[in-house]
């Protein structure tokens, strides 16, 4: 009994030892900012791990909150977005639902209430993303690319260009190759996606011009790695996949 309860003791201690590596490790791997990470960590030992955990790996690794809570903390705005449905029911009203049920994770039901806006304004810009939001999500690359191509006629700047990289991501993805192309060469000049630059080199490595190729990724991660450190811990998976991408050029 006393030796099990060691044992168990023992496993409680080792446990924050263990975290501590492990965020130290991820520091020294993956943090831009290393040299000032390393110190907090040496220094406050595992709370500066907790720390470290919350405000750079956490992040970083993209990880979704989980369904249950998203739909526990929007469960408010749900219901007034509902209340504002069934009382006045306008584009606007659909919409502002339809944003709701995405942030839950509710995608079918937000596509119903996007379909609902735009039969009553077809020229919705916002229900014509979320549209097309979900769709590329659903790999329904067709419908997407003509709510997206109808967009950008009305909004060619919406939500900071994120519905021009959706667009060529859409075209790429049906493989429209010199469209596709012709489009990210531009969203490129225009907005700098990382993600439009990586999706350009594969259409330009497909193609045989294997120099383009490299000479986009590497304008692509240079500009990245010394671009702000939010800015780069945002794109940091593009630029594992462009250097990993570029190694094979």
């Amino acid at each position: 009994m006393v030796q099990a309860l060691i044992s168990s003791l023992g496993i409680w201690v080792l446990l924050p030892s263990a975290f501590w590596i492990l965020m130290l490790f991820d520091c020294v791997r993956n943090e831009p900012d290393r040299q000032t990470w390393i110190y907090i960590l040496i220094f406050l030992n595992v709370a500066g791990a907790i720390v470290y955990f919350f405000a750079c790996w956490l992040p970083r690794s993209r990880v979704p909150a989980p369904n249950y809570f998203k739909r526990w903390s929007l469960r408010q705005p749900l219901w007034n977005a509902e209340a504002a449905v069934r009382n006045i029911g306008k584009a606007h009203q659909y919409v502002t639902l339809g944003n709701v049920l995405t942030d839950m994770g509710t995608f079918d039901k937000a596509a119903e209430a996007y379909q609902q806006a735009l039969e009553k304004e077809p020229a919705n810009i916002h229900a014509l993303w979320g549209t097309a939001f979900i769709e590329v999500r659903n790999k329904q690359f067709a419908e997407a690319k003509e709510h997206l191509h109808t967009l950008l006629k009305l909004d060619p700047d919406y939500k900071c260009g994120e519905a021009s990289l959706l667009y060529g991501k859409a075209l790429f993805e049906l493989g429209d190759w010199e469209p596709a192309r012709s489009h990210l060469e531009k969203d490129i000049k225009h907005w700098s996606h990382p993600e439009s630059s990586l999706l350009l080199a594969t259409i330009l490595s497909k193609a045989g011009n294997t120099q383009d190729a490299r000479n986009c990724l590497e304008t692509m991660l240079a500009k990245v790695k010394a671009s702000p450190l939010y800015h780069y811990r945002r794109h940091q998976h593009v630029v594992k996949k462009g250097e990993k991408m570029l190694k094979t050029l």
